[in-house]
């Protein structure tokens, strides 16, 4: 989209704001790209180690239920698992990092197991232990990933508005600067023409 300044004097004055807001704005984008590129390297760090963490923790439920399932026998186990009537609750709390808000897990409150060691034997009692922690570390899990891509999608997003500045919208008004520089300085250069040549078609 062509820039149309207003004429004379006051489309430069126009342009040169234009332009140290644009510039200001870049520089303030530019501070936002790197410190989200920092979080989200932080995030990614985080990531890595709680995908461990879960992977850990899942296969050592399925270990775990294995174990209890060859121990107390799969009707013992369904008996203990209808025991449990509650479901785990999970809370998570949104937190705003750069503009970006992402979810953060605040707690996961599990369901009661009193009585679990009574109706399928101290396996069972272990092995839903085991299934709260890799539940536990699968809801963090989710919270680091969902907020590593809410950064990504942030970061992706400041660069397009940082590229549209500094690529597009600052060299168009540098460009119609300089155009209308030139035609103010065509401008003044006609006007002392026509100054010297009245000055010498009436010599006093």
């Amino acid at each position: 989209m062509a820039v149309k300044p207003p004429p004379g004097r006051a489309g430069r004055l126009w342009l040169v704001r234009r332009l140290e807001v644009a510039r200001r704005g870049a520089d303030v984008l530019e501070q936002k790209r790197r410190a989200l590129l920092r979080e989200r390297q932080r995030l990614a760090r985080l990531l890595e180690s709680a995908e461990n963490e879960w992977t850990r923790c899942a296969q050592e439920a399925v270990d775990m239920n294995a174990r209890a399932l060859a121990l107390t026998g799969e009707r013992r186990l369904r008996l203990a698992a209808a025991h449990i009537r509650e479901r785990a609750e999970l809370s998570v709390v949104r937190r705003t990092v750069l503009g970006t808000a992402s979810p953060e897990l605040e707690a996961l409150r599990l369901p009661g197991t009193d009585g679990l060691a009574a109706l399928g034997g101290p396996a069972v009692a272990i092995a839903a232990a085991v299934h709260g922690r890799a539940l536990h570390a699968a809801a963090a899990y989710a919270a680091i990933r969902a907020g590593h891509e809410a950064v990504t999608a942030e970061l992706a997003a400041t660069n397009r508005r940082l590229r549209a500045i500094e690529r597009r919208w600052i060299p168009q008004h540098e460009q119609a600067l300089a155009r209308l520089d030139f035609t103010l300085d065509e401008s003044e250069r006609d006007d002392i023409a026509r100054v010297r040549w009245a000055l010498e078609a009436n010599p006093r």
